[in-house]
């Protein structure tokens, strides 16, 4: 081959890229039907998944209320079986997150109605025990405290802290006011004990449903994403392209699921949604960079027309670097008569040539330098380069190649002067 490598401005026609573009929308849609059925299967997936948990959760129920059926009011404990019943026939009617969150939802409700109804009970048959002031006044201290045990210290800590402090000192006092025998001495301090309960439990309540709804917000959320990440891996032309940046989002995926089951589903909600952005971005440089590709690869199919038909036989075509998506497309032909030319097409800038068996010599400049000439082969490539515009819509620039002469004039190949072929990479 010729000394120096050949290279050209390529640039396609308006009409062939409004032709690319088309087909790349076309392609577009396609892929993105097939992201739209990868993100339907997974979220009925997880709608089956999420219905499951809710069915063991009132099965679960279920077996509590029958358990402890003696323990209530038998007209309590038939409306908490039949609310939890209820709830059965709406979860196989559920067709969506949405109605399975309000379920769950109701299912704290009855939680919490089967744990006041066990708390009605039991005083009122301790009520029945107990006659004198002192002896109500004993079991009030320990329903509070048996209220306040309900809960675990972590959580009493991670959502008042300070009123449970409050509490373990109002407490001890009214053990010492009950030990005194003193029914009237009594009052005060339980009064104050029952109210510090009372809002203690209702701060714990309503933080504890504030961190559910968060949870369940983060979770609507990650459940979003994973979907998405479903959708992103079945796109081929995604994972060609963006398949480092899919990565890096089920790892941010991996990380946020662990920060929610951890308790920091609050801290995380504007990090999934910044994750959940990412996805418009991916999309565009994939299919940018596919058009790129596309352009690539149909000027490479051009100019391997344009030889074959100029009476040249292609010898190789193909990706340079497989395993680069980006990487250039090469290719080589040869005459009958010895003549050969390779073309390096690269996904985007200059195309590079290099001719073998072409006569070369070097001429001098009116300024006293040297130049190299090659007109033989700068007119077959020219030639190529007509084709391409015409037939393929493919607009090559000017041939160059390393010491030509800006100002110099293409000579016809008939009146080259004959000379001793040399293999040289300048042209």
């Amino acid at each position: 081959m010729s000394g120096s490598p050949k290279f050209s401005e390529a640039e396609i026609a308006e009409w062939k890229q409004k032709i690319l573009e088309a087909e790349r929308q076309r392609r577009a849609e396609i892929e993105a039907q097939r992201r739209k059925e990868a993100q339907e299967q997974e979220r009925q997936r997880q709608l089956e998944e999420s219905r499951y948990q809710t069915q063991i959760r009132v099965q679960r129920l279920l077996s509590d209320i029958n358990w402890q059926w003696a323990n209530f009011y038998v007209q309590e404990a038939v409306a908490l079986q039949s609310r939890c019943e209820n709830q059965l026939e709406a979860i196989a009617q559920a067709d969506s997150e949405t109605k399975l969150l309000a379920i769950s939802e109701e299912l704290i409700k009855i939680e919490q109605a089967m744990q006041a109804a066990l708390q009605r009970k039991r005083r009122d048959e301790a009520e029945k025990q107990r006659r004198k002031d002192i002896e109500r006044q004993q079991f009030e201290l320990q329903e509070l405290e048996r209220r306040v045990a309900q809960i675990p210290e972590t959580e009493s800590l991670k959502f008042d802290a300070a009123g449970r402090q409050q509490l373990q000192r109002i407490l001890q006092t009214l053990r010492q006011a009950i030990s005194s025998g003193d029914p009237i001495a009594v009052r005060r301090p339980l009064t104050e004990a029952t109210a510090l309960v009372q809002k203690h439990l209702r701060q714990i309540v309503q933080r504890q449903s504030n961190s559910r709804h968060s949870q369940a917000q983060a979770n609507r959320q990650l459940t979003e994403l994973k979907i998405i990440l479903t959708g992103l891996k079945a796109d081929p032309v995604v994972m060609q392209w963006q398949a480092a940046a899919v990565t890096e989002i089920e790892t941010q995926i991996n990380t946020v699921q662990q920060a929610i089951t951890n308790g920091q589903s609050q801290q995380v909600i504007s990090q999934l949604t910044e994750i959940s952005q990412q996805q418009e971005t991916i999309l565009e440089t994939a299919n940018a960079a596919q058009l790129q590709a596309d352009k690539r690869d149909y000027i490479a199919d051009s100019i391997s027309q344009t030889l074959q038909e100029m009476g040249f036989n292609i010898t190789f075509h193909q990706p340079e670097h497989p395993e680069h998506p980006a990487t250039s497309i090469i290719l080589g032909a040869t005459t009958n008569t010895g003549k050969g030319v390779s073309v390096s097409i690269p996904i985007a800038g200059q195309v590079f040539y290099d001719v073998d068996g072409y006569v070369k010599h070097s001429v001098t400049t009116v300024d006293g330098n040297t130049s190299a000439v090659c007109d033989e082969a700068e007119q077959m490539l020219t030639e190529m380069h007509d084709v391409l515009e015409d037939k393929f819509g493919v607009k090559m620039g000017e041939v160059l190649w390393q010491g030509k002469d800006p100002k110099r004039v293409l000579r016809k190949a008939e009146n080259l002067p004959t000379q001793k072929r040399s293999r040289s990479r300048s042209i």
